[in-house]
C-alpha cells in the first residue's frame, strides 16, 4: 500500500477524544515544518525571560546625591572614560542642567573619542553633570537660583508658577570647586589645565558669570544661548572688570552660540512671543558681547549663530559643538 494511503488510514483510526494510538504516533514522519512550531513552543519561556525589561544606564556613569555647604541638595552624575588617561590626565567637562543632557554629553564624548583623529579631538573626557533629585529634565525653581548672578531677588508666586529666589551663582561655583572637582579627582586622574564648563540659557548666563568673576576656574567656557538680559543685564556689571584685570589667566577659550530664531519668530512659534523676544534681544546681546570680548588678550573667542535653531533646539546643537570645541585642544 502506498505510504500516503497508510498515513490516511492511520489518522482515520484516531479516537474521538483527540489522542493518537501508539501506532499512529510511530507512523507520522517528523518533518522540518513540524519542528518549527515545536521549537518555538519549547523556547517561549526562555524568550519571555530574555525580554524582561531592565533599566537602561548611561555607560560608565554613576550618580551621587550631595549637598552644598549651605545644605542645597544636588544630584551629580560622573562619567569616567575607559582606557588609559592621557599623560597629563583626563580633561574634565562640567555640565549644567545635567538631568536634561547628561546622556547626550556622554554619548557625544564617546562617539568623538572612538575615532579621535578622524573627529579632530585629542581624547575622551571625564564628564561631571550638575543636576537635581528629580526625574524631570529641569528643576525650574532650583536652577533659577543656582544659575543666576548675585545679588538676586525674591520672585513672588504667580498663577501657574511658584515663587523663587535668584542670585545663587557664587554658591554653585563654590560647590563646583570644593565638592564636585574633588569628587572627580578621587575617581580618576584629571589634567588641572583642561577644566571646561558648559551651559545653556540660564546655564549660559552662569558660564559668563564664571568667566567674568572666576576665570581661573576653567580653561574652556561654552555659553549656549546665554540669558544676558536677565535682571537688567546684571551679568555685564562684571564684564569690564574681567576685561581690565591684570591677573587674568591665559589661555582662556570661549564658545558662545545663539539660535537664529531666538530673536525672530520661527515658523513654529506662537506670534504672541514676539514682544518678549524683542525685549530679550538674545541674538543682538550675544553678538554685541562677542564684539567687546574679541580684542581681549589671551581669550580665544568663537561666536556662532545657529541657523534654523530656536532656544530649545539650540541646546543639543551646543552640546555637539561645545564638546568638540573643548576636546580639540
Amino acid at each position: 500500500m502506498p505510504q500516503d494511503q497508510t498515513r490516511r488510514d492511520t489518522w482515520a483510526q484516531q479516537p474521538a477524544d483527540g489522542t493518537l494510538p501508539p501506532a499512529a504516533i510511530q507512523s507520522v514522519p517528523l518533518r522540518r515544518r513540524h519542528l518549527v512550531p515545536l521549537i518555538a513552543a519549547l523556547a517561549t519561556p526562555a524568550l519571555a525571560r530574555a525580554q524582561e525589561a531592565v533599566p537602561a544606564t548611561i555607560p560608565r556613569t554613576t550618580q551621587h546625591d550631595l549637598e552644598s555647604r549651605s545644605g542645597q541638595p544636588f544630584r551629580v552624575f560622573l562619567h569616567i572614560p575607559p582606557g588609559e588617561p592621557p599623560p597629563g590626565g583626563w580633561p574634565m567637562i562640567t555640565v549644567l542642567d545635567a538631568n536634561a543632557v547628561m546622556g547626550m554629553v556622554v554619548d557625544m564624548v564617546r562617539v568623538l573619542s572612538f575615532l579621535p583623529r578622524e573627529a579632530g579631538v585629542r581624547s575622551g573626557a571625564i564628564v561631571a553633570g550638575i543636576g537635581y533629585r528629580t526625574e524631570g529634565p529641569y528643576d525650574l525653581t532650583r536652577r533659577t537660583f543656582d544659575l543666576t548672578p548675585p545679588p538676586g531677588r525674591d520672585i513672588p508666586a504667580e498663577e501657574g508658577r511658584p515663587g523663587a529666589r535668584t542670585g545663587g551663582a557664587d554658591e554653585l561655583l563654590e560647590f563646583i570647586e570644593n565638592t564636585l572637582k574633588p569628587l572627580a579627582v578621587r575617581s580618576a586622574p584629571i589634567d588641572p589645565s583642561r577644566h571646561a564648563l558648559l551651559g545653556h540659557s540660564f546655564g549660559g548666563l552662569f558660564v559668563l558669570h564664571a568667566l567674568f568673576n572666576r576665570p581661573a576656574a576653567f580653561r574652556d567656557y561654552v555659553a549656549g544661548s546665554p540669558a544676558i538680559w536677565w535682571e537688567d543685564n546684571a551679568v555685564l556689571r562684571s564684564e569690564n572688570r574681567f576685561i581690565t584685570r591684570t591677573d587674568r589667566p591665559s589661555p582662556l577659550r570661549l564658545l558662545m552660540t545663539v539660535g537664529e530664531y531666538e530673536q525672530a519668530l520661527a515658523p513654529w512659534h506662537d506670534p504672541a512671543w514676539q514682544p518678549r523676544m524683542e525685549m530679550m534681544k538674545m541674538v543682538d546681546q550675544a553678538r554685541d558681547l562677542a564684539g567687546r570680548l574679541r580684542p581681549v588678550p589671551g581669550l580665544e573667542l568663537d561666536f556662532q549663530i545657529l541657523p534654523g535653531d530656536g532656544h530649545m533646539t539650540a541646546f543639543p546643537a551646543i552640546v555637539q559643538r561645545g564638546v568638540r570645541f573643548i576636546l580639540e585642544r
